[in-house]
């Protein structure tokens, strides 16, 4: 405890200079906003001048932070929203378009946006600039604008096309594509498959998704800077991962994770709440899909296959339900509109917690030690759930196969075996068991970037090079001509030689 309180407190000494931060986080997402919200109100809270760029506008007023709302974004967000639950029906290859053009139309929304048109026109000054590593590349123009250091924050491990990018030494043979199911270790057809998909993302985001970021960047951006030039740029990134979710990874100097540094202890609950949970001695069920995905607008046999595999159980379930009141509704559910999630799944009632898999969710359930049953969707969805199934901690249900009778077998066992409980316990324990809070952990980075301007020596030589360096393709190519010169030169002199024998021994003979 001395040492943690001794690290907290040089990190603080060294935090003592004020700085101006612009943060840019245009995603009309709840989950996303909510990672970007409690990074820029800590900086705040540290005395940062923060203009913070969202479409969603603080409800109170926070000292030192300055709102620019965005709010022209959501309903094109949401016309994309009604497509999410057909994502399992596309392949991945279909699932990388979909991704992409969403982060590109949200990218365009934002930077034709009048306001953000003016603060580029403007003369302010920034140290720093925050953005969001999230299908949004266009926006790396704006750090190049202001001519600050950026650093990104990625709401989730990175895609590949990510990866690639940004030079991060990543391998198919181990790190899985993250809108597979597959965890860290694979098999041979399983690491063929990741290979083909982070070959086809990577090749669609180079040759597709950036030359429409840069045609968007010189048309947006005063001066019509070339998007190619500072790509992969940014000083430091932050990413929402930890090994208590996630495999190990290898990671670069300046990659830092801080997965799960949204969490804290919960809170009080409100009194209605605090007597249900109190009161249901059996137990309780937890069922939300998260704030993108809607439960209500699911197809009726699976709301069915929910409803009857719900009303079999003997302990009450709290169903996050963003309708009016559902029709033939069990007794022993209860709807709520709202919920505050990390502090319900804190009650020691809470038996195991049915979850669409949003990374937010899964790292509040590991945090809080519940069991979970995930019916995945889309994304990374599948394989935050499937680190869990590895883990013992969790059992997936995914969403096409979703049935009464394989939910009421899933609950069953994840009810009534003790070790799914156990293992949850394990990877709480290893979550919390961290010299520093990552919160903590983010805005020391956050503030090192900024004292060493931009910190270029946590940036690795590889990261300067063209990917067909990093990966010695030239080397190769060079190696590969040079041996083939060789052997053609050989041939050559051993036809030669032999043809000079032939015909000596054909003299020879004539003789």
């Amino acid at each position: 405890m001395f040492i943690r309180i001794l690290f907290l407190f040089c990190l603080l000494l060294c935090a003592s200079e004020s700085y101006k931060i612009l943060a840019i986080f245009p995603t009309p997402s709840h989950s996303h906003h909510t990672l970007a919200s409690k990074l820029v109100k800590e900086l705040a809270k540290r005395k940062h001048e923060v203009t913070f760029v969202s479409p969603f506008p603080q409800k109170e007023t926070v000292e030192n932070l300055k709102e620019i709302s965005v709010e022209e974004i959501i309903p094109i967000f949401n016309q994309q929203k009604k497509h999410l639950f057909k994502l399992n029906e596309l392949t991945i290859f279909e699932n990388v378009i979909f991704v992409n053009n969403i982060g590109l139309l949200v990218t365009e929304e934002l930077l034709r946006n009048e306001k953000i048109q003016k603060l580029l026109e403007s003369n302010e000054h920034f140290d720093l600039i925050i953005l969001p590593q999230f299908i949004n590349e266009g926006l790396l123009a704006i750090g190049h604008h202001f001519k600050a250091p950026v650093v990104l924050l990625s709401s989730m491990p990175l895609f590949s096309w990510s990866s690639f990018l940004l030079g991060h030494p990543t391998s198919s043979s181990y790190v899985p594509n993250i809108q597979t199911h597959y965890t860290g270790h694979m098999n041979f057809w399983q690491r063929l498959c990741n290979s083909i998909y982070d070959a086809y993302s990577i090749l669609y985001h180079q040759w597709v998704v950036l030359p429409k970021h840069r045609r968007l960047v010189k048309k947006y951006v005063p001066g019509q800077p070339d998007l190619y030039d500072f790509l992969n740029n940014a000083s430091l990134v932050l990413v929402n991962s930890h090994v208590s979710s996630y495999d190990a990874t290898i990671q670069v100097p300046n990659v830092v994770e801080i997965g799960g540094f949204h969490l804290e202890e919960a809170k009080k609950l409100p009194e209605d709440l605090q007597k249900y949970l109190d009161g249901s001695k059996e137990g309780v069920v937890i069922f939300s899909m998260g704030t993108l995905l809607k439960s209500s607008s699911m197809p009726k046999e699976k709301l069915q296959a929910l409803v009857q595999a719900f009303s079999k159980l003997k302990q009450q379930v709290l169903w996050k339900w963003d309708s009016e009141e559902m029709e033939g509704k069990p007794r022993n559910v209860k709807l709520v509109k709202w919920l505050p999630q990390s502090d319900v799944l804190a009650h020691p009632n809470v038996k195991v917690f049915i979850t669409h898999g949003g990374l937010l969710s899964t790292m509040e359930s590991i945090y809080h030690g519940v069991p979970t049953l995930g019916i995945p969707v889309f994304t990374d969805q599948k394989a935050n759930i499937e680190f869990a199934v590895e883990a013992g901690s969790g059992i997936a249900v995914p969403y096409p196969e979703l049935s009464e009778e394989k939910l009421s077998q899933a609950l069953d066992q994840i009810i009534n075996n003790p070790s799914y409980k156990t293992n949850a316990l394990k990877r709480s324990k290893i979550m919390k068991d961290r010299p520093i809070h990552p919160l903590d952990y983010a805005i020391y980075w956050i503030e090192y970037v900024a004292r060493h301007e931009g910190a270029p020596h946590l940036r690795y030589p590889g990261m300067g090079l063209a990917w067909y360096q990093r990966y010695l393709i030239d080397v190769a190519f060079f190696v590969g001509l040079a041996l083939g010169s060789v052997f053609i030169i050989t041939k050559q002199l051993l036809k030669l030689f032999m043809g000079t024998q032939n015909k000596q021994k054909k003299k020879t003979k004539k003789n």
